[in-house]
């Protein structure tokens, strides 16, 4: 998973370049973000039922691009979040979200990086933090249909809850044309490895440690003027946590689907 506590994994926000697109000035995008989990932990180790929830968390975010040397600043706002995790403090963290902002800058072929946050302390922004240094597609400058590449991301996700670091491979594939959200698109295919590991504090169970691994399959859509305008991921993730009280590693496995669309 793209993130890995709170904040759902999610589509990329943009497309740079792809299309050779040109830009007069700063140009905002908002965009509804919906991710749908089904979460099952089994509890055979400790002779009780395996724990299965599902949860909805819906984001909008505005998201502003504008020129600078060698790429493009990205400026995010959270303009609502909510979530039906089950975790104390979610839903108000979710909440609280509301107006925060994330500072990056983009490279020419769409990598990410985040420098600074209106609210580090907030799980859920924390959570973006990380997530959107992965969501956009990296896109080889020149590519014709049927080209692929590959590219490797390294995350290191620290909120106030986990310290998790993962290593995403990449296999982007550039398709022909589609129609998506009622536009025409140029359609990028992806699959995905994700591995991790690190530690997640649990305000019941104390210090947890986790490992895990995830298999994505992502579909984006991008604009002849190179913005992106939506996608779908599909992700399965196998994890394991580990705790003092429990003699043998928590096998954790989880299906997500999300939805990305520009939000009017």
């Amino acid at each position: 998973m793209r993130s890995f506590g709170w904040f759902a994994a999610m589509g990329p926000l943009a497309v740079l370049g792809l299309l050779a697109a040109e830009q007069s000035g700063p140009s905002t995008t908002r965009y509804r973000i919906e991710s749908k989990t089904q979460q099952t932990v089994d509890l055979s180790s400790v002779q009780q039922p395996n724990q299965v929830t599902n949860t909805v968390q819906v984001a909008i975010i505005s998201v502003t691009l504008a020129d600078t040397v060698g790429g493009k600043t990205l400026h995010a706002v959270i303009d609502s979040l909510s979530t039906d995790l089950p975790i104390p403090g979610a839903a108000e963290a979710a909440q609280s979200a509301k107006n925060a902002w994330l500072h990056g800058l983009v490279d020419n072929w769409g990598r990410v990086k985040i420098v600074k946050t209106s609210a580090d302390s907030n799980e859920m922004v924390g959570q973006l933090k990380a997530s959107l240094q992965r969501f956009f597609p990296v896109v080889k400058p020149g590519g014709k249909q049927g080209d692929s590449w590959i590219d490797t991301t390294h995350v290191d996700s620290r909120t106030p809850a986990q310290a998790v670091k993962s290593t995403t491979v990449t296999t982007y594939t550039l398709g022909g044309g589609a129609q998506y959200g009622g536009a025409t698109a140029t359609k990028i295919d992806a699959v995905s490895t994700t591995t991790g590991a690190g530690t997640i504090e649990n305000p019941m169970a104390g210090p947890m440690e986790l490992s895990l691994t995830d298999q994505s399959t992502e579909v984006f859509y991008v604009g002849s003027n190179g913005l992106y305008l939506g996608g779908t991921t599909q992700s399965s993730v196998k994890s394991f946590v580990t705790m003092a009280m429990v003699p043998n590693p928590i096998p954790v496995t989880a299906t997500r689907s999300t939805t990305v669309t520009v939000h009017k």
